[in-house]
């Protein structure tokens, strides 16, 4: 995309008056004069529809039933979820779009995934993005990062494929810059916001684009995927370059130490909570918000906390299951845990604003549909 091309982006977006007129020229100069501005975010959001035939005909798992069967509960699941909580949430999130906020973003699993061809798959990913885009701020940048579900189907090759002829000219055209790739970068004034896809970690990419936000005032980091191990007894190794064995733990502590030493904020989604992580080590720091938008049951839509102090980060999953006292799970919660400052845990779900304020750093959080600010998380 070339200058005239943004120009004219720029100038479109500027005069999408219908939905948010009250944004102005100033009110963007001045965010990139290191002025007040914030982002509405979505978690994890798994759009559907009620109608299992709309988005997934055809899908099928002959060599493995039990795991097509467990998906086709969560299309029954998903499409009550969209026909009831979701709406009231996504207008909810819509209600805190003000004259500062720059963008929309969504941590990934925008779509359930489970599709049988490309077609199909680029077919809802465009519904859920046009759904947003109406419900929330059309005139706005939609910003969202590859989630496993976005890249999930029949043949996960092909969905992975689907999903990156879309997303790729989507997202250019979203922020007016020219992306080429499912990991790419974009500024805020001061800021950078770097979006890594976790599904297929480019290492190179990250050095890159680390490399290429040194010196800014904040640089956050969207991914799917916390980068902490996440305390489940069933999805302890949900994380970024995390699996079962470890078997990537030099690259892990690699990456980790990269985010640290540019004390880098982390706005993931994934494991369907909402969390707040302040680590110290490597010479930095880490600062880790996991946000949820799956309202599937109605007791997800009030906030309380399940875990509230430091200490108690990775004993959940040994209470659930005893088991893992004798593997790999011990070692690598106690490597993390030395240096966790802040920490806590929610199953509630909702709406998310981030708020950079010069270098004050803050996310508040809306559950379910309430009026009312649930919790405020300072970041910086």
């Amino acid at each position: 995309m070339d200058r005239r091309d943004f120009i004219k982006y720029s100038t479109a977006s500027l005069a999408g008056l219908s939905l948010i007129d009250f944004i102005s020229l100033g009110d963007v100069l001045a965010a990139g004069k290191g002025g007040k501005y914030s982002v509405v975010i979505l978690g994890d959001t798994h759009f559907d529809a009620m109608d299992p035939e709309v988005y997934h005909a055809g899908y099928s798992l002959p060599l493995n039933p039990k795991r097509e069967a467990n998906h086709r509960k969560e299309f029954v699941r998903n499409g009550k979820m969209w026909q009831e909580n979701c709406p009231r949430l996504v207008k909810r999130a819509g209600r805190l779009v003000d004259k500062d906020t720059r963008y929309i973003f969504q941590t990934g699993d925008l779509i359930h995934g489970d599709t049988a061809d490309a077609d199909t798959h680029k077919r809802f990913l465009d519904d859920a993005m046009s759904r947003l885009k109406t419900d929330l701020a059309s005139g706005l940048p939609l910003v969202t990062v590859a989630g496993n579900h976005d890249l999930r189907g029949n043949d996960d090759a092909v969905c992975a494929r689907a999903y990156s002829d879309y997303m790729v000219p989507r997202m250019s055209s979203e922020l007016g810059q020219e992306i080429s790739s499912t990991n790419f970068l974009f500024r805020c004034g001061p800021d950078v916001f770097i979006v890594v896809n976790f599904s297929d970690p480019d290492i190179p990419a990250i050095e890159r684009m680390l490399g290429e936000a040194s010196g800014a005032r904040h640089i956050f980091m969207l991914i799917h995927s916390p980068v902490f191990p996440f305390d489940s007894a069933k999805y302890w190794w949900w994380f970024l370059l995390g699996d079962r064995q470890d078997s990537r733990a030099a690259e892990r502590r690699h990456i980790r130490s990269l985010l640290a030493r540019n004390n880098v904020i982390v706005l993931c989604g994934h494991v369907h909570t909402t969390e707040f992580m302040d680590w110290y080590g490597d010479g930095g720091r880490i600062t880790q918000m996991t946000m949820s938008s799956v309202w599937s049951k109605a007791s997800m839509g009030e906030y309380s906390e399940s875990e509230n102090r430091p200490e108690q980060y990775g004993t959940l999953l040994f209470d659930k299951d005893p088991k893992l006292l004798n593997g790999i799970a011990p070692a690598l919660f106690d490597e993390y845990r030395p240096g966790l400052k802040a920490y806590s845990r929610s199953v509630a779900v909702g709406s998310y604003k981030l708020i950079v304020d010069g270098r004050h750093v803050y996310v508040d959080f809306y559950a379910g549909d309430s009026p009312r600010l649930s919790k405020r998380f300072t970041l910086r």
